[in-house]
């Protein structure tokens, strides 16, 4: 910079130091954004005008301050788009997704990293490619999708190899690294986080050293190897505290803790996670003072001070209540971001009008003239010459194939209009009918999850406040137990069904000796059958071998098992019969108990908000019938019931046979 005096020579200097500031300093790397922006507007260099707002828009996204990221983000991809530089637009919706995906909306992320996506392979971006494979890994490992996210990571490693790109390469071997630790093969983990630390070190980069030698920390520590641990969980901690990234520094500090933890050094390890947990406040991290708050309650239950592990413990559902408001502040921001692109759109389609109006006045006088031009001329040539009349025929015949020309490609435009069209209709349906599903899943669980979880609650305020004995304590305990135990199948199978409407189950049909799974479920529900001294009778025969998904047929029998046990007497009857169809069996599950209210029959597999009581006050959720209706089908097969109230109820599962 020193010895460069002409100003586009800068540019490139400048946009280097830009570049090179990122893991260091972002706030240098705001300036020379700022400065290579201004000479790039002098000059009216445009290629470079959509990258310097990128540049500057990752400043306030690393610092989390979102509206001025996406401000900057939206500002960049509208110029790239306008002036058709696909690479930029691409980095812009990768830009935009990582802010959405800080902004907890990891679906609106997925699908600008799908835009950025398509983009990318269009044109051939390799680099491009590899960061937007980078953020879908690491978005589904947030998510514990690890074996997706490892999937991404390698596509990006390729690419990283291919371009002989050390930096990508080491961050490759991080992330790899990372999804395999999870997955449990800490070998393979060890070996990818040893690479990435050894080009880190080539390379002198401390956030990158940091950051291998905290996953090297974790991962000796969760093997035992606690002082080898505890090596690199300290150079991790020094190079962030060098590079002043406070939120990193606390991460490793949490580790630390955990390290000391397992060693029963319970001094030590209250030290960090205190430390971690002030920082939290102050960067205004949730996550962070959870994990903070978690550790502090078990070294201080391991201690035996209870009284401390109480004042944590509150404090804990302090902030889990505070997240939901930071929630909808992201919402906010979020919604505000959505109606400002609209608005821009609605801006860009009047003046693309205005444009267009504008090209069609001017195409008209075109045309006019040239018509005047071509009459004027054909008269003259036409008294000078007859001959010359041939060859301006031949121009207007030219002219008209281009207008033919012209009107194919509007009948093409045409035809791609109504394909987006068709397209966005579809997409409309399936977000209204996942909306759907959250919404009834909301609803079920904030109205059956509230009662047990509110008796718990004042169960504990008046233990705590000394209100009950504890022998008192001890009975209510006993009482409530029964009601946590239908709560948590309730919320089982209510997540099954909501995986099974939102993302859809993966059938994977088998040969099944049908009467041995039954047997194993009703070992499972062993306990239930003595409590009511039932009659349990498996008469199927043990040949019989059926097709279908093993664990969708073990969730649909021990449900109706279980709700046959549920809403018996003492000393009933259930029985299991099986019956031969022609190519599949039918499986009759027979109780002698209750039977089902005739204004209950025609709600049993509709999600409708209903709960029902056993003969010993067991809660009954519909949920699961829901669930099993869905099952049975998905394999192909039928169910159905009949009962009469005083009677008992029969359950019909129709499946297909295993061919011989």
């Amino acid at each position: 910079m020193s010895t460069t005096k002409n100003e586009t020579d800068k540019i490139p200097i400048l946009t280097a130091l830009s570049v090179a500031y990122t893991p260091v300093d972002v706030d240098k790397k705001y300036y020379y954004s700022q400065k290579y922006l201004a000479l790039a507007q002098k000059h009216k260099i445009d290629s470079l005008i959509p990258m310097a707002y990128m540049d500057m828009g990752m400043k306030h996204g690393i610092k989390s301050d979102y509206d001025s990221s996406m401000y900057y983000f939206t500002k960049g991809l509208k110029m790239a788009k306008e002036k058709g530089y696909k690479r930029q637009e691409a980095r812009a919706y990768v830009s935009i997704g990582y802010t959405l995906d800080r902004l907890n909306n990891p679906k609106a992320a997925i699908e600008n990293y799908k835009l950025a996506l398509a983009i990318l392979k269009k044109n051939k971006f390799k680099k491009g490619l590899n960061q937007t494979y980078i953020n879908l890994g690491s978005l589904y490992y947030d998510i514990t999708e690890y074996k997706i996210a490892e999937t991404y990571f390698k596509e990006a490693f390729k690419i990283a190899q291919e371009a002989n790109d050390k930096d990508k390469i080491a961050q490759g071997y991080f992330n790899l690294g990372g999804t395999n630790f999870q997955m449990g093969n800490k070998q393979k983990a060890r070996e990818y986080y040893q690479k990435s630390l050894e080009l880190r070190k080539e390379m002198n980069n401390l956030n990158g050293i940091a950051l291998a030698s905290w996953g090297l920390g974790e991962l000796y520590s969760s093997e035992g190897n606690y002082e080898k641990a505890q090596k690199y969980l300290d150079v991790a901690l020094e190079n962030n505290r060098i590079l002043k990234n406070k939120y990193q520094e606390m991460a490793v500090a949490v580790t630390i803790s955990k390290n000391y933890l397992r060693q029963k050094n319970y001094k030590k390890a209250e030290e960090f996670s205190e430390l971690s947990l002030q920082s939290s406040k102050s960067l205004n991290s949730h996550a962070l003072g959870i994990k903070s708050l978690d550790l502090l309650i078990d070294i201080n239950r391991q201690k035996k001070n209870f009284e401390k592990a109480f004042n944590y413990q509150n404090q804990l559902i302090a902030l889990n209540d505070s997240i939901n408001i930071d929630k909808l502040n992201k919402d906010l921001v979020y919604n505000d971001f959505k109606r400002m692109k609209s608005e821009n759109l609605n801006l860009e389609k009047d003046n693309e009008f205005i444009s267009n109006k504008n090209s069609s006045y001017i195409r008209t006088i075109y045309i006019v003239t040239s018509l005047l031009i071509i009459v004027l001329v054909l008269l003259f040539l036409y008294l000078r010459k007859t001959r010359q009349k041939n060859r301006m025929n031949k121009i207007l015949e030219n002219q008209k194939m281009e207008i033919i020309n012209i009107n194919k490609e509007l009948v093409n435009l045409n035809i791609e209009l109504q394909h987006q069209n068709n397209l966005t209709k579809k997409q409309k349906e399936e977000l209204e009918h996942i909306n759907a599903v959250k919404n009834k899943f909301f609803s079920i669980v904030s109205h059956d999850l509230r009662s047990p979880i509110s008796t718990l609650k004042m169960l504990f305020n008046s233990y705590s406040s000394g209100h009950l004995s504890r022998e008192e304590m001890d009975t209510l305990l006993k009482k409530l137990e029964k009601n946590i135990f239908d709560t948590a199948d309730f919320l089982d199978n209510l997540l099954e069904w909501s995986k099974s409407q939102l993302e859809g189950i993966e059938i994977s049909p088998e040969k099944i000796i049908i009467k041995n799974l039954i047997d194993r479920n009703i070992n499972i529900l062993s306990t239930q059958i003595a409590e009511k001294q039932l009659i349990i009778e498996n008469s199927i025969d043990e040949k019989t071998e059926v097709f279908a998904d093993k664990n969708m047929l073990n969730v649909v029998m021990r449900n109706l098992l279980s709700n046959g046990i549920k809403f018996c007497n003492l000393n009933d009857k259930i029985t299991l019969e099986g019956h031969l169809e022609a190519s599949s069996l039918i499986i009759s599950i027979k109780d002698t108990g209750i039977g089902i209210h005739p204004n209950e029959q025609n709600k049993i597999f509709k999600l409708e908000h209903t709960l029902s009581q056993g003969t010993s006050g067991e809660k009954g959720h519909h949920i699961g019938l829901v669930l099993c209706k869905d099952m049975i089908e998905q394999n192909k097969g039928k169910i159905w019931f009949e009962s009469a109230a005083g009677e008992g109820t029969t359950f019909f599962v129709e499946i297909p046979l295993a061919e011989v």
